[in-house]
């Protein structure tokens, strides 16, 4: 038995009614997809082994005369150290300003010396090298927590989402007028 809908119902019905999911993955997949620190991850776990992304073979390449500060041992600790902070949860989380030197302080003075302590079994061969590595750590910890600086990611995903939602749903953009011109479109005489 099929029920009678009004024509103006049956649009705004068929408007605001979910989607059928296609085969294209929403913006908002595709943002997450790019925010997420598994790229930086990856790419720090090859050029740890001495392999650098080569733009025109669109592949790592080992580097002649690279020698890694690490062994496979040391690498796999050193991932281990920096994926516990370098991870979605973290930068997508939200942080203000003065909770991110103390967490980063936490971190290295936590991390470090795990590096330090066994750096011969890690395969550091000069205690020089103790020094990048610390350097890495740092820069790598507090990088990972500016991005989550008052849910910098996070904001980012949620103005795409807004922005999907209103597009699926057909509403005019109170910002912009029946020709899709902005604010300034409208005062420019020449538009």
């Amino acid at each position: 038995m099929e029920r009678y809908m009004p024509e103006e119902d049956k649009e705004r019905f068929e408007v605001m009614s979910p989607r059928e999911k296609d085969d294209k993955e929403g913006s908002e997949v595709g943002v997450i997809r790019e925010l997420s620190p598994k790229k930086v991850l990856e790419q720090l776990r090859r050029n740890l082994k001495g392999e650098f992304y080569d733009y025109d073979k669109k592949n790592y390449v080992l580097i002649d005369g690279f020698e890694p500060l690490l062994n496979d041992r040391g690498i796999a600790k050193y991932m281990s150290i920096v994926s516990s902070v370098i991870t979605d949860l973290v930068t997508f989380s939200s942080y203000q300003p003065q909770e991110i030197p103390q967490l980063v302080l936490y971190i290295c003075e936590k991390a470090i010396p795990i590096i330090h302590v066994n750096y011969k079994e890690y395969g550091v061969k000069e205690k020089s090298d103790l020094q990048i590595l610390d350097v890495q750590i740092f820069n790598l910890t507090l990088a990972a927590f500016k991005k989550a600086m008052g849910a910098g990611d996070r904001n980012v995903i949620g103005r795409t989402i807004s922005e999907n939602i209103v597009n699926r749903s057909g509403q005019v953009n109170p910002l912009r007028d029946e020709r899709g011109r902005g604010f300034f479109g409208k005062i420019n005489p020449f538009s």
